[in-house]
């Protein structure tokens, strides 16, 4: 009783973290009937509340009641973004309909659009090599032959999930164009048209003015469009820790507000009525309007309404005088965002960005911290000193929280992320930041080409310091992926520890110890396959990615060679003792376990291959004959079908399924059209896009 008491005043902190709990339990458990278990346990919490007394009431209430709401929340989201699902693949045919967006892709190589269809408003995103028509801009109906297949999954079982994040957007199938779009009618009006052609046209002047590279950083910049930028800078900027600076998120609307908040007080100060009121209110409000105009123009992504939330929140406090570095304010933010959209809760973005700011407002409310940076008699060098140790202990204190959160999505950490943001981070915020907005205000009166230098060579530096930092040895470590269950007691123990203020603070311990404990001990898959089996990975005693097809190029395997950590990636043949030919490779996994992985699509002597399907344990091809028949499985195209992608421990013969992980979800491979039962019992009908 006395522990739950002395917590009592962190209790508005705990209010996201017992929501999002029950949302994590949502998303984390498979099946329906689990998750009706977790609800009936949240209210049966609640519910034992009600028998005690004093502040175990309030805290079992309350705890029992905001587990319950995170589950419903995210289960009447994922309804509300029903839409249909196309099962099979579509051959070319002509599709038309209205843009929505134009995003470039791979360095600008090609173009994704996303188009609502005429007649039933199905979202379709269609790939389309570069340069694109003119008249291809958002709020245009265009025709376009495109083939169409299902919306793409994980590359590995409880990997990202690029299914998950189409189904809340409600896209319906990807494709790719056989041809070249047609225009019906020109872009019309319409504040979204308007807006997706504002971006457009930023973007396009940005690349007119400043070049293909770094226009396409500083369209990142503005906003948050990513898909210009040239994959090798952009994988430099990631191993340097510097990935965050091209997403819009708090950083960069954080800059944008506090640049208007200072300009408009410099402004309003300059009015007579300043002597007779506060114009923290007025400047506030400027820059709440000025954040919320830079979500609207960066695609009001995610990342950028959730930070154009917390912004507002911050200016709202400093408005009305109040210490907008609260972890009220934090948790108020999070429990907004979640509420509203629950999903972004599994997602990387949120849980670096909330862990970043809750870490950083934790150290500037420390006791220490505020005797360091308290005004005093020092002279200037003294102060400028510990403001640069403040900008050094602030980065290293992020970089330590955010290392384990990337690795766990990633699969990388980079040693030298803290010196690159501490360059980074001041040089953007700064100078790169307010030179590009100089240099847009400057181009809407046709003087781009009077900044476009200094702000080319700025951007250029950034760029450099990214580029030098990934080249330094050791730069990045592979780290092998982290798995659900270590991941959720690390999360679990790091907020009892820095969350908590009482003895039940030190309960986090323990768990940090446990999570660790259970990623050493976790068992690693020794042979990954892809969800059409066209592709395999086989993991060697050292470590060494071993993959079916190609030379470990593609990015299938660089995705699973960081997710197991490989140091080097090889072909199949290059195994010991493989024996390999044009129908495939024939290789010893382990003493007295034979793998078969079969190439072609059709097979021209299947006698021949069941004669060789008899004599191994596993067989793993795209189209494997009825009668091959191994001693332990045959694994093809159709088996994978509604399994998805394979993670298999072969000394075990234990097999994981991209299905096992997400279960009855909407976007699971194996979900199928029809009805389907819901969280509170009733049912939803998830509509087949049969054209």
């Amino acid at each position: 009783m006395g522990a739950v008491e002395a917590e009592r005043g962190q209790w508005p902190v705990l209010v996201p973290v017992t929501l999002g709990a029950g949302v994590a339990a949502w998303f984390l458990l498979p099946f329906v009937e689990q998750r009706q278990a977790a609800l009936a346990f949240g209210l049966f919490v609640a519910l034992a509340g009600l028998l005690t007394r004093g502040v175990c009431r309030l805290a079992l209430v309350g705890a029992g009641l905001l587990f319950a709401t995170g589950l419903v929340v995210a289960e009447l989201r994922s309804l509300s973004a029903a839409a249909p699902v196309l099962h099979h693949r579509l051959s070319a045919a002509e599709v038309s309909g209205r843009v929505e967006s134009v995003t470039p892709r791979r360095g600008g190589e090609m173009v994704r659009i996303r188009l609502v269809r005429d007649g039933d408003q199905v979202r379709l995103d269609i790939g389309l090599p570069a340069p694109v028509p003119e008249f291809l801009r958002p709020g245009a109906r265009i025709v376009v032959k495109a083939s169409f297949e299902p919306r793409r999954g994980p590359t590995l079982p409880g990997g990202f999930d690029p299914a998950r994040r189409s189904w809340f957007e409600r896209v319906s199938a990807t494709g790719h164009a056989t041809g070249p779009p047609r225009l019906l009618d020109p872009a019309s009006g319409g504040t979204h048209q308007h807006v997706a052609g504002l971006r457009g046209q930023i973007e396009c002047f940005l690349q007119a003015s400043l070049g293909h590279e770094r226009g396409a950083i500083a369209a990142a910049l503005v906003t948050g469009s990513q898909g210009g930028i040239p994959d090798k800078l952009r994988n430099a900027m990631q191993i340097a820790g510097l990935a965050h600076l091209l997403t819009v998120s708090g950083f960069h609307i954080g800059v944008v507000a506090g640049g208007a908040y200072f300009l408009a007080r410099r402004l309003l100060a300059l009015s007579p009525a300043a002597r007779r009121r506060s114009l923290r209110i007025p400047a506030a409000a400027v820059a709440i309007i000025a954040a919320w105009a830079y979500v609207a123009v960066s695609g009001a992504q995610v990342p950028a309404v959730r930070a154009g939330v917390t912004v507002s929140l911050v200016m709202l406090a400093i408005g009305l005088g109040r210490d907008p570095l609260s972890l009220r304010l934090i948790a108020f933010a999070a429990s907004v965002v979640l509420l509203l959209r629950p999903e972004a809760l599994v997602t990387a973005s949120f849980q670096l960005s909330f862990a970043a700011v809750t870490a950083l407002v934790l150290l500037a409310n420390s006791a220490w911290w505020q005797r360091w940076l308290a005004p005093s008699d020092d002279d200037w060098p003294v102060r400028s000193a510990k403001w640069v140790g403040a900008l050094l202990v602030s980065s290293i204190v992020a970089e330590l929280v955010l290392t384990p959160v990337a690795a766990a999505h990633f699969g990388r950490a980079g040693i030298y992320g803290v010196a690159a943001n501490m360059l980074a981070i001041p040089f953007t915020s700064l100078l790169v930041m307010p030179l590009l907005m100089l240099h847009l205000l400057l181009g809407v009166f046709g003087l781009g080409d009077v900044s476009a230098p200094v702000l080319g060579g700025c951007i250029a530096a950034l760029a450099g310091i990214a580029i030098r930092v990934a080249e330094l040895p050791g730069s990045s470590i592979e780290v092998a992926r982290i798995g659900l269950l270590p991941f959720s007691l690390a999360i679990a123990g790091a907020i009892l520890l820095f969350l908590l203020t009482g003895p039940l603070r030190w309960l986090g311990l323990p768990m940090l110890v446990a999570a660790l404990v259970a990623q050493a001990t976790a068992p690693r898959p020794d042979l990954l396959v892809s969800h059409d089996a066209r592709q395999i990975g086989l993991v060697g005693a050292d470590g060494t990615l071993y993959v079916g097809r190609g030379t470990g190029r593609s990015f299938l395997a660089r995705t699973w060679a960081e997710a197991v950590a490989a140091p080097d990636v090889r072909p199949l043949s290059d195994w010991p003792g493989a024996r390999c030919a044009a129908l495939g490779c024939l290789v010893e996994v382990r003493p007295g376990i034979r793998l078969l992985f079969v190439k072609p699509d059709e097979i021209a002597d299947p006698l021949a291959l069941s004669r060789l399907c008899a004599e191994t344990d596993l067989a793993i091809g795209p189209a494997l004959p009825p009668a091959c028949r191994p001693r332990w499985r045959a694994i093809d195209r159709d088996a994978l079908l509604r399994a998805g992608p394979l993670a298999i421990m072969v000394g075990k013969r234990q097999i994981r399924s991209q299905a096992a992980v997400a279960g009855d979800h909407p976007w699971s491979p194996a979900a199928l059209p029809g009805a389907q039962k819901t969280l509170l019992g009733t049912t939803a009908w998830t509509e087949p896009l049969a054209e």
